[in-house]
């Protein structure tokens, strides 16, 4: 189970990482800085690690592990914490060791984890906001609507929305796609169909398993026409 793996590892990592503190010269650099700015950019960089951590993870050799979160059918809380224990030790240099070298407080580093995992439980729960608020939410935070789309069997879709807590990201690197309409989704890795296929020591095992390509086990790919409307307007 990714939790107890993230509580032991990863978390306990990212903070006493960052109590080595940045190189000297730029732990200076950083102390001239009023508070509030620096704890402003001390989250904004947190946040945008975990976006640039996510698109890495969808590279084939991390997608080895990133795929036992991708492959459930139904996503809903428990999704947010269906991950591979080995992702969130392969994390550890990324997400604990960059914070630790860019002089990111420990306090900081606590503090943003219960912002990313309260985001984590969010927008991977299958609450149904009404959408006029949500519409609005995503503006500046990922949604569940928004996260979604990102967990679709169509792999365009699925390359997209790679945000945590902000969307800021996926709209500076062009990644955010919210005009796929709610109904239309499904949900999964199409070579994973069968529920069958997915206990736990299956899952364990995943990761040494061959890579499957995007496609479903008869050969079939996955394909919806482009829908229409901008790609950063929100459907129903």
């Amino acid at each position: 189970p990714a939790l107890p793996a993230a509580r032991l590892t990863l978390l306990p990592a990212m903070v006493g990482l960052a109590q080595l503190g940045a190189p000297p010269a730029l732990a200076r650099q950083l102390a001239r800085l009023p508070g509030p700015l620096r704890l402003g950019l001390e989250l904004l960089v947190l946040d945008y690690l975990g976006y640039s951590w996510h698109r890495l993870l969808h590279a084939p050799l991390l997608w080895r592990l990133h795929r036992v979160h991708h492959n459930d059918l139904d996503m809903d809380i428990t999704t947010a914490w269906r991950f591979h224990f080995g992702e969130m030790l392969a994390s550890i240099p990324y997400r604990a060791g960059l914070p630790g070298l860019l002089g990111i407080r420990p306090a900081t580093v606590l503090a943003y984890e219960a912002v990313f995992e309260a985001g984590t439980a969010f927008h991977h729960s299958n609450w149904r906001l009404p959408f006029g608020l949500e519409r609005r939410l995503v503006r500046l935070l990922v949604t569940p609507r928004a996260h979604g789309i990102h967990h679709s069997v169509v792999h365009r879709e699925s390359q997209s929305n790679f945000g945590v807590v902000l969307t800021l990201w996926d709209r500076l690197h062009r990644t955010l796609r919210l005009n796929v309409p709610q109904q239309s989704l499904t949900i999964g890795v199409p070579a994973y169909p069968d529920p069958a296929r997915q206990t736990v020591a299956q899952l364990l095992a995943l990761p040494l398993a061959l890579l499957e390509p995007w496609a479903r086990p008869d050969g079939t790919v996955p394909r919806w026409p482009e829908p229409a409307g901008p790609l950063d307007e929100l459907q129903e």
